[in-house]
């Protein structure tokens, strides 16, 4: 597992003479490296320019007292019942910030708490009304940028091709977690 996580780290091809991607040894594994940099910093500007959509999107519904990350939790909880542990472990949340934006969203009505009749521990999530509302909202303003993205943009193939690269990247880093 480590063996692959190296090379999934360094390059998305190796030739079979050993260089990396076309270059000869410490020019491929810096070119590799960059590319590794301007991917990672890629993730985290679209992760912060998603939440500003979704902020945006909110204050045109007029939804001020939730901020973005809790409009998110809300599309990712969808239409049945959830148990905390299930976002925390899915790698959503934090545990911390799962447990503050949750009761944040129960205090406002967006988020219902059920507790298990056998185990007062266990605790479901379901959608109030207004969570339903903006739910709803976020999904088909979600469905509207992926029609952008495909029709407009012609970008059907390269989104295929990103999420399959985007896996990949997953489970380097999920491997790395696991077996350094």
């Amino acid at each position: 597992m480590r063996d692959a996580t190296v090379r999934a780290l360094e390059t998305s091809k190796t030739e079979t003479d050993g260089s990396v991607d076309g270059h000869d040894g410490d020019a491929g594994a810096a070119e590799a490296a960059a590319l590794y940099s301007d991917l990672t910093g890629l993730l985290e500007r679209l992760h912060r320019r998603h939440l500003d959509v979704v902020r945006l999107a909110l204050e045109g519904m007029g939804v001020t007292e939730i901020n973005a990350s809790q409009g998110l939790l809300l599309l990712s909880i969808g239409e049945g019942e959830v148990p905390v542990r299930d976002l925390i472990q899915r790698g959503y949340y934090q545990a911390s910030s799962a447990t503050y934006n949750i009761k944040k969203l129960v205090d406002y009505g967006y988020l219902e708490q059920l507790r298990s009749e056998h185990d007062r521990r266990s605790v479901r999530l379901r959608l109030g009304p207004p969570g339903r509302h903006v739910a709803d909202r976020l999904r088909d303003l979600d469905q509207r940028l992926a029609r952008i993205a495909v029709e407009e943009e012609g970008l059907g193939e390269p989104l295929q091709e990103a999420l399959r690269t985007l896996k990949k990247l997953d489970r380097v880093w999920a491997d790395f977690l696991s077996f350094g």
